[in-house]
């Protein structure tokens, strides 16, 4: 399967519309992790140098807004993966995108179940996908290498993440607790004497 950027616009936005359009997604990504997404939407305006005007013309609704700054996120974790193919050590590389890839799915109440539950015909469907094809081929490289069991598939190990963001939602826990739940996990995966080697049965990329 060929995963694609999102849609295009029928009409390309003019290039200070798309500064502004960008400005109002990072502002809003950072007024969402920080204040929720009830934050006040003037103040997302004034962080992106915009007035509310530019913001509703861009995002009519809330929900608009959101999804997003969602997609947005899942796009840039695309990217950020692939960036990681090349680096020196797969092992770091999949912890260092594993851990973003957590980070993003519980900066949003009920997105880490979004990680998981993809709706077949939900707006967010490619960057899901995208983010998560991201992450096959870095789990892949580290099977390749040697480095991590080939017993596992891509949806057991991301499915795993999800579940560390998840609990990263929880109001008792905090960033230590998310880091060492990501150490954990990635240990879990290296490969000892007992586990399965490449070569042998076992991973599935899909």
């Amino acid at each position: 399967m060929t995963v694609t950027g999102p849609n295009p616009s029928p009409r390309p936005l003019r290039a200070d519309a798309a500064r502004n359009r960008q400005a109002l997604l990072t502002a809003a990504a950072d007024a969402f992790a920080r204040h929720g997404v009830s934050a006040s939407l003037d103040d997302v305006a004034r962080a992106a140098g915009v007035g509310p005007g530019t913001l509703y013309r861009h995002f009519p609704t809330r929900d608009q807004l959101v999804r997003a700054v969602i997609d947005d996120g899942l796009w840039a974790l695309r990217d950020h993966g692939e960036s990681l193919l090349e680096a020196a050590d797969p092992v770091a590389a999949l912890t260092e995108w594993l851990d973003a890839y957590i980070r993003q799915g519980n900066v949003y109440d009920g997105l880490a179940r979004t990680l998981v539950d993809v709706a077949p015909d939900g707006e967010e469907v490619q960057g899901c996908r995208a983010a998560r094809q991201a992450g096959a081929q870095l789990i892949a490289r580290a099977v390749a290498c040697g480095a991590i069991r080939s017993d596992v598939d891509v949806d057991d190990i991301l499915d795993l993440a999800a579940g560390i963001a998840w609990v990263g939602q929880q109001p008792d826990r905090g960033e230590d607790q998310r880091i060492r739940l990501v150490r954990l996990l990635v240990d879990g995966l290296r490969v000892t004497d007992s586990t399965t080697m490449p070569g042998q049965p076992g991973f599935v990329a899909r």
